[in-house]
């Protein structure tokens, strides 16, 4: 993140509503994400993002393996007085798509009429990955259909 554009410090509380703690970045396969520092790093390499995207990416790093709705998602990044389009989430899901998966594999996917979920690519998706969901019937795609479909019943 580029030191010009990071918020002040009052707006650095962490995402999702937990601290850090002091238990370290945040960490998915080569995706790095230190709260303290504000940066994000994928394979060694520094991602430039907003804070709003930085915000989002650590809210899904936190929950990763599990769908997060996109009201939960809109309630913890953008704030309960959120007014505009619900539409934002995934225009900036696709932000991160696009600038984290220009460095490696895809890890943040799609599960339609739920939600999002981040994995890690030593994660394999697993019927009991989303059976631990509320969901009854998921089809999990990412996003553009650039990788393989996947769908639990």
């Amino acid at each position: 993140m580029n030191l010009a554009t990071a918020p002040g410090p009052a707006a650095r509380a962490p995402a999702c509503g937990a601290g850090s703690g002091g238990a370290g970045p945040l960490r998915s396969g080569d995706l790095v994400l230190d709260e303290e520092r504000w940066t994000v790093h994928r394979a060694g390499t520094p991602v430039d993002l907003s804070p709003t995207e930085f915000r989002l990416l650590a809210c899904l790093l936190r929950h990763q393996g599990t769908v997060v709705s996109r009201a939960q998602l809109l309630h913890t990044v953008w704030g309960w007085d959120y007014t505009g389009q619900p539409q934002v989430v995934e225009t900036y899901v696709s932000y991160l798509r696009r600038k984290l998966g220009r460095l490696g594999p895809p890890l943040i996917y799609t599960c339609r009429g739920a939600g999002y979920v981040l994995r890690g690519p030593e994660t394999p998706l697993t019927e009991t990955t989303l059976t631990e969901t509320p969901l009854t019937e998921t089809t999990l795609t990412e996003d553009l259909n650039t990788g393989p479909v996947r769908s639990a019943r």
